[in-house]
């Protein structure tokens, strides 16, 4: 213990080897007596004691902060209003303290226990003043070489930042002080034994904001200064690397966009920036890649697996893996991740496709382990999972199938193909027909100009359930709407021609096919389930207070327990919570203070939701953005648009799902994926 500290200071030092949680919970609560630091902050209180204080000292504040965030982790979502805004307080100030002192113990199980602190912190993303899960990230950043020193994989953060990158500011799902947490969390990757720098990384990075946020040139040009002299290198040094990065940037664009509405090639900073270095201009239509310190592997050897994908998979497994793991070696070493995730799904998709029948199961499994791949590597991606729920089909796994199929509809409430392809895995693999019904019946309602759920639904009432009035009822509102295809048509006159015959009624309950076993733990999925249900009229609030009670506080399941009133929130944490409470009371004057302070894609989700309300069309706002949440958002708003557009109250339904979707996101789902070995 330093010999400098006055008396109540070294008083306190002794309480916190004693009782360290609790000598932490007087620091944090403000009444713990510091004697000359009693004006301090806590968190510079803190780093002052500690600075020179024996390791055991410093081992009892790391065990008192993390025992003192486990409490707060399990009661605060329980607490009344009044006792939840004191503890929400308190917990901000331990936030602070945790960030300037890294009390080892405690960053360590931040990063090991990621799934968990990660859906406690993302409840409590109040306003860009107080947010919970930006600081929370900001710890990892700052602490991710003592995670690699406690044995945790040094580069597994880096899919994190990259997505970050792409969502910060503008149109992004996260505000622009994410930009700055983002990269410094690529620049603080550990660097391993195979690497030297991370100028690769923090490259991506920059690419990815500048590409998908549009950002203004002053901007632009400001980060990338900054960035640049956070490393010490010559002029010669970055002309070659930025050129790389733009032309894997502008790949990548280009593949995502190319069947939208709003297809790129390039985006305005890739100009700014060759101009910046001195790279030449290079036409968009070059295909030679630039020299860089790595190259993805050749495009042949994809081709050449897709040429044998009808072949047993044993005779290209091992070419296979090895291509996956170059593929893996090239994304580590650059943070260029498109490759991987365009070979990983394409492959995948093929050998589900292909290939002889009694290899199904097999080939499934390694289509959802080439799924995981593609989302621990692009977290935010929705190309994968078409991938995954094919490949648990294919792979026998059809529990799994319909808990992908939930957290699919929870995560893209706008693409009606995520309903329909649930309801074929409700009415086939697992044989419960009448549990696809209403999931197809809300489908329509929806998205009443979409032919293919009219089109299946009409096919299981008739085919599956004997309903076949039913099944013409469906049919002919279909056509009458404008939303009938040659199949719907087809399907219509099959129907007039057969003769009617007794109805199948559904077996009494007892009677059904017990629900299938899982393997993943989806407590996300399970929620939108039974969300579902319970709207639909299916279950009883005891089912979602039975649910939200067996699992562990998290963002999504917290909205649930609001949009139920199973569990009111005490607080509205979340954008979604604030717009949940406006929207379900109808308060246009509500929502229009949520825009007052909103980032834009959630100023323009309030304004498509106060429009829905007054019962007219409001177009969208943003410019044309081909990815990420603006896009999807846009998607739903061009949907309003069309002639055969959901009523108001579906569309306000559908908005509501769109802001509850950008919540519990976490970048280690894929390590659910796949069952424990």
């Amino acid at each position: 213990m330093t010999a400098t500290v006055d008396a109540p200071e070294a008083e306190w030092l002794l309480d916190l080897r004693a009782d360290p949680g609790e000598a932490v919970r007087r620091l944090v609560a403000g009444s713990a007596r510091f004697g000359r630091l009693a004006a301090a902050e806590p968190e510079d209180a803190a780093a002052t004691l500690l600075h020179d204080a024996e390791p055991d000292i410093r081992e009892a504040f790391g065990r008192g902060c993390l025992a003192l965030l486990k409490s707060f982790r399990g009661t605060m979502l329980s607490l009344d209003r009044a006792a939840f805004t004191t503890a929400l307080g308190r917990l901000a100030v331990l936030v602070a303290v945790v960030r300037r002192t890294t009390p080892r113990d405690t960053v360590v199980d931040l990063h090991r226990n990621y799934i968990a602190w990660n859906a406690f912190f993302e409840t409590f993303v109040v306003d860009r003043g107080l947010d919970l899960r930006r600081e929370y990230w900001r710890i990892l950043a700052l602490t991710q070489q003592e995670a690699e020193d406690a044995g945790l994989a040094h580069r597994r953060l880096m899919p994190l930042w990259l997505a970050v990158c792409g969502e910060s500011g503008g149109s992004g799902q996260y505000d622009e002080s994410y930009l700055r947490v983002a990269l410094l969390g690529l620049r603080r990757l550990p660097l391993g034994a195979a690497l030297s720098s991370n100028e690769d990384f923090v490259l991506h990075g920059l690419a990815r904001w500048a590409a998908w946020r549009n950002p203004q040139k002053r901007d632009f040009l400001r980060q990338w200064h900054v960035l640049k002299g956070d490393y010490p290198h010559g002029a010669d040094f970055w002309p070659a690397r930025v050129e790389a990065t733009i032309a894997a940037t502008e790949r990548e664009l280009s593949e995502r966009t190319k069947e939208t509405a709003a297809a790129q090639e390039t985006f305005p900073a890739a100009a700014w920036w060759r101009e910046d270095v001195g790279a030449p201009a290079r036409p968009i239509t070059m295909k030679r890649r630039p020299s860089r310190a790595a190259e993805p592997p050749a495009r042949e050897r994809r081709e050449e697996i897709l040429r044998r994908v009808d072949q047993p998979l044993d005779g290209f497994r091992t070419t296979l893996d090895r291509l996956v793991a170059d593929h893996r070696a090239y994304a580590d070493a650059t943070g260029d991740v498109f490759y991987l995730v365009r070979t990983a799904c394409n492959i995948g998709m093929r050998l589900i496709e292909r290939g002889p029948p009694e290899e199904r199961t097999a080939r499934g499994e390694t289509a959802v382990r080439l799924a995981a791949l593609s989302f621990e590597y692009s977290p935010i991606d929705p190309f994968p999972w078409g991938l995954l729920l094919r490949g648990l089909q294919t792979a026998d796994r059809a529990g799994d199938a319909e808990l992908v199929g939930w957290e699919s509809i929870r995560r893209f409430p706008e693409d009606p193909h995520r309903r329909t392809q649930l309801a074929t895995v409700l009415a086939e693999p697992l044989d419960r027909p009448w549990d696809a019904v209403p999931l197809l019946r809300d489908a329509i309602r929806l998205f009443p100009d979409n032919a293919q759920a009219p089109t299946q639904l009409a096919k299981l009432l008739a085919d599956r359930l004997g309903r076949r009035d039913e099944a013409l009822e469906v049919l002919r509102t279909a056509q009458h709407a404008g939303a009938a295809d040659d199949l719907t048509t087809s399907l219509l006159h099959r129907l007039q021609r057969s003769r009617p015959r007794g109805a199948a009624p559904a077996p009494p309950p007892a009677a059904r096919p017990a629900a299938a076993s899982s393997t993943l733990d989806l407590p996300t999925a399970a929620a939108r389930r039974v969300l579902f249900r319970f709207e639909q009229g299916l279950s009883r609030l005891d089912d979602v207070k039975a649910l939200l009670d067996h699992h562990s506080p998290d963002a999504y399941l917290a909205y649930v327990g609001e949009r139920t009133m199973a569990r009111p929130a005490p607080v509205a944490t979340t954008f979604a919570l604030a717009f949940e409470a406006a929207a379900r009371t109808g308060s246009t004057e509500a929502l229009r203070a949520l825009i007052r302070r909103a980032r834009s894609l959630d100023g323009v989700l309030a304004g498509q939701a106060i429009a829905a309300m007054e019962g007219r069309v409001e177009p969208f706002p943003l410019d044309q953005i081909g990815t990420g949440g603006a896009a999807r958002l846009r998607l739903l708003v061009d949907h309003f648009a069309n002639t055969n557009a959901p009523a108001p109250p579906q569309r306000l339904l559908l908005l509501r799902d769109m802001a509850a979707s950008f919540l519990s996101t976490d970048m280690a789902f894929p390590a659910r994926l796949l069952p424990a070995a």
